[in-house]
């Protein structure tokens, strides 16, 4: 295990700080696939991620920290994402990937400035290399919420939720244009800096459908997940006035049970499969189903 001493001794062979004994290093609460540190010096701040061994295989989200730092190269150009500093192996052999930026005066991010970040991530035209093809359109989310479920044969909770499936029917089929999608957007994956706000957590992104991304910030489930509260009605009426393309924001008021489904079904799958190597992550899973549960009866109640 990566202990604080030794991960402070290889910090100092990476980063350009000049003044180590004004530095401080605390550590993040950990997160499902990865450990957190933050490094505050002067000026400046830098998170640490340790990624855990074995989260590649993963029915929605693998886990790819390649990926993430493939990503903030290109991104920190565009004033989307912090400055990659390292992507290396720690002393354990663990993969390391340590972001940076001017520390923020306040942590303050309003609804309009998240949309309008986001909205230029999905208007952004430059090629990231080497992400993969994530499951993109209401009927390819759909198929791939059957998959969760087809490995969970003997759930109860399972045939539940089948009988909220959205209609096949309910919306015509279409070619998709994909553009990169972070895929786990929300209040917990935005960073306060002084440059602005900017997106972090890229290791899920994927070639897929903006729409995902809207589906993401306003989600229940999603927000239960990362430990925050979910978005009140009046700040998801924000968000959508605000988000740029309004076309996207159709697809999506058109197309979004089909996302909180899938949701619901890999937060099902992951309650299920975690429940005896990990109850604590197992009950948050739990949680995070009955939310995106609740939305869909409340969709479907409009």
């Amino acid at each position: 295990m990566l202990t604080d001493t030794d991960l402070l001794a290889c910090l100092k062979t990476l980063l350009p700080v000049k003044d180590w004994a004004a530095a401080r290093l605390r550590p993040l609460p950990v997160a499902y696939t990865c450990r957190f540190w933050r490094l505050d010096v002067p000026g400046r701040s830098y998170v640490i991620k340790e990624f855990f061994p074995e989260n590649e295989d993963n029915p929605l989200y693998p886990t790819l920290p390649s990926q993430e730092a493939d990503a903030l190269v290109v991104l920190a150009r565009h004033g989307l994402a912090p400055e990659l500093e390292a992507f290396t192996r720690s002393p354990v052999g663990t993969p390391l990937l340590i972001y940076g930026y001017p520390t923020p005066v306040d942590n303050e991010i309003g609804v309009a400035e998240v949309a309008e970040l986001i909205g230029r991530f999905a208007a952004l035209k430059e090629p990231i290399p080497g992400h993969q093809t994530v499951p993109a359109g209401y009927h390819e989310v759909l198929a791939r919420g059957d998959a969760m479920l087809a490995l969970i044969p003997g759930s109860r909770k399972a045939a539940n939720l089948k009988r909220l499936r959205p209609r096949e029917a309910s919306v015509a089929r279409r070619e998709i244009q994909r553009t990169l999608v972070h895929r786990s957007f929300c209040l917990g994956t935005i960073q306060a800096t002084g440059d602005g706000a900017r997106l972090i957590d890229w290791q899920f992104a994927g070639y897929g459908d903006p729409v995902e991304d809207i589906v993401g910030f306003v989600s229940p489930g999603l927000a239960t997940l990362y430990g925050i509260h979910p978005l009140v009605a009046h700040a998801e009426e924000l968000f959508l006035q605000h988000y740029p393309d309004q076309a996207t924001v159709g697809r999506f008021l058109e197309e979004r049970s089909a996302y909180h489904w899938c949701l619901a079904a890999y937060c099902l799958f992951r309650h299920e499969t975690l429940v005896e190597e990990n109850a604590p992550a197992a009950r948050t899973y739990g949680r995070a189903l009955e939310e995106e549960v609740d939305l869909l009866l409340r969709l479907r109640g409009r």
